[in-house]
């Protein structure tokens, strides 16, 4: 087959390359929802844009924490109805290449302090773009802007229970916690050690093992979650 533009519908779902040294997080949610924020948080630093209306670029920043280092990958919102095909097109093709190194995490942002809404449909998002696979590497983020360092139980119990209990499920049961207005480095380390024993146990950093290419622009799976035509040269 010709070289050409990169199909993510096109790539196979592995785990492995253990002892990649860097931790790769992949920030997903809806707008609002804290995810350049919790972004900045992780860095330690604003790097990110935050508020941006109809951002449509996948932006990357790298730092060094305890030794380690991270990579922090800030995707706009998946279901923003406010841009168009062409955008959206562009942003799926520059998200998988940006991921294409290997994801240890994909943290899906939930503000606490409001209700569930699109979430599961930008996991669904997610799944088709990446394969079922990814679903092993996928944590809740829930985020939360109070001055003090409450615990996480008292906004737990605000949300609507079953459409949280359906998303935690979906993650495995799997959260954290960020508070992104006041700086602790506790919580970025719990963070940091939960995705790291989330990697032991999934065998290192889930990573695209192939990439088959065309001569068109990629044909990306659409976000109504309907598979694709078939390939007739596979």
């Amino acid at each position: 087959m010709a070289e050409g533009s990169t199909s993510a519908t096109e790539m196979s779902e592995s785990s492995s390359r253990a002892d990649d040294p860097v931790i790769r997080i992949l920030l997903i949610g809806r707008k609002g929802s804290g995810k350049s924020s919790s972004g900045n948080t992780i860095l330690g630093e604003k790097r990110f844009k935050v508020g941006l209306k109809h951002e449509a670029e996948i932006h990357e920043e790298v730092t060094q924490i305890g030794g380690k280092q991270v990579a922090v990958i800030d995707c706009p919102d998946l279901l923003d109805p406010d841009l168009n095909e062409e955008q959206q097109g562009m942003m799926k093709e520059q998200l998988v290449s940006g991921c294409s190194a290997g994801l240890s995490s994909v943290l899906l942002t939930v503000p606490l302090e409001k209700p569930v809404q699109n979430e599961q449909q930008i996991l669904d998002c997610i799944k088709c773009l990446f394969g079922p696979e990814i679903q092993k590497y996928i944590m809740i983020l829930f985020t939360y802007q109070c001055e003090s360092d409450q615990t996480i139980a008292e906004p737990l119990t605000q949300h609507d229970q079953a459409d949280l209990q359906r998303l935690m499920t979906e993650c495995g049961g799997k959260f954290h916690c960020f508070n992104n207005r006041i700086k602790s480095d506790d919580q970025i380390q719990e963070l940091l050690q939960k995705i790291e024993r989330k990697m032991l146990e999934n065998g290192g950093n889930f990573i695209m093992k192939q990439l088959k290419r065309s001569n068109s622009k990629a044909n990306l799976v659409d976000f109504s979650g309907e598979s694709p035509a078939a390939d007739p040269d596979l």
